[in-house]
């Protein structure tokens, strides 16, 4: 049963494809019926495939027909004999035929081949815009959180200050995290999506995943499903494989990949705006809250940026943040307009 089943569904497109050749063939469309062609085509490369092939059947079937006429034309130049005759010639003087007889035969197989050059010219000029990747650019302002569905269903939930750039294709599916964080649950599709952050490419193989764009790394975490993580550019090379429940964080300089114990509620906190940080720098959990906020945490030198906190509080509560960096010891908090400066002791 599964062999006749792609058999039949070729037999059907094929189908397909023969009554919009002859649709276009017979006149001009109307608007509906161009908006439903454009349709059909877009739903599938085999659909243009069916069509061209099509236009190729049209062509192979005026060539021949061309041949035909002549053969007829033979026969007709045979002498009409009485119906008593009993003696018909062996070979017989060719008559010639008519000049506007002759012009026709020579105009038809022309105009076949033109009406196909023009469709075709239309159909790629009507299908170029779908062909090329589509590009756009995905933002999400100072404190805000986004959700976008892609042009091939994949959702994407984009952290504050983020921006992703988005180019999706007929073969490929590509994404590149410019600043910020993002969660993708990738659409099914035969079509690969690749996500770039910096020079690290992360390969999907059906998931929903975490990538976030970080001061010294990128974190990377998979909420079900399975991704590579690879090296981009030139002598590219595989730096991991994760499967669900895995987190991970790659250095920027040196590629070396670090497993992080975080949970992924944890790691999904912030589309509830709350930061959530286990072990993390300072200089990290501050990114995370100026996100949000337009009174800004600023860590003043190296000793205090690479102090490392655990806690969760609300990501609009810099107050809060504040109040926790004054109970620690290593720090000196002062607070200016709309500024939080902190310091080591």
């Amino acid at each position: 049963m599964n062999q006749k089943e792609p058999a039949a569904m070729d037999d059907e497109v094929a189908e397909q494809a023969a009554h919009w050749f002859l649709c276009n063939r017979e006149g001009d469309l109307s608007a509906a019926q161009r908006a439903e062609f454009m349709a059909w085509m877009k739903g599938s490369p085999e659909h243009v495939r069916a069509y061209l092939h099509a236009l190729h059947l049209h062509r192979q079937v005026g060539a021949a027909m061309s041949v035909h006429p002549q053969e007829q034309g033979s026969r007709a130049a045979l002498p009409m004999l009485p119906a008593t005759a009993k003696v018909v010639p062996l070979f017989a003087a060719a008559v010639p035929a008519p000049r506007a007889v002759a012009a026709a035969r020579t105009r038809r197989p022309l105009w076949r081949r033109v009406a196909a050059v023009a469709c075709c010219l239309v159909l790629v000029a009507g299908l170029l815009p779908w062909l090329m990747p589509r590009e756009q650019m995905l933002v999400a302002g100072h404190g805000q959180l986004r959700e976008v569905v892609l042009a091939d269903q994949t959702q994407v939930r984009l952290n504050a200050d983020s921006r992703l750039r988005v180019t999706i294709g007929w073969f490929s599916r590509r994404v590149e995290l410019l600043q910020g964080e993002a969660t993708f649950d990738i659409a099914a599709d035969r079509r690969p999506f690749q996500v770039r952050v910096g020079d690290l490419q992360i390969r999907d193989i059906g998931t929903v995943f975490d990538v976030s764009r970080r001061l010294q790394s990128t974190r990377i975490g998979v909420v079900s499903g399975e991704v590579e993580v690879w090296t981009a550019g030139d002598g590219q090379r595989r730096l991991a494989q994760l499967p669900a429940g895995r987190v991970i964080q790659v250095d920027h300089l040196s590629h070396a990949v670090q497993p992080l114990e975080i949970p992924m509620s944890m790691l999904l906190d912030w589309q509830q705006r709350r930061v959530s940080f286990r072990d993390e720098r300072l200089d990290e959990v501050a990114a995370a809250f100026n996100r949000h906020n337009q009174v800004q945490v600023r860590v003043t030198d190296d000793v205090a940026r690479a102090a490392r906190l655990s806690g969760s509080l609300e990501a609009h509560r810099v107050a809060a943040l504040q109040v926790f960096l004054q109970r620690d010891a290593r720090f000196v908090i002062r607070r200016e307009q709309d500024t939080v400066w902190v310091s080591s002791r």
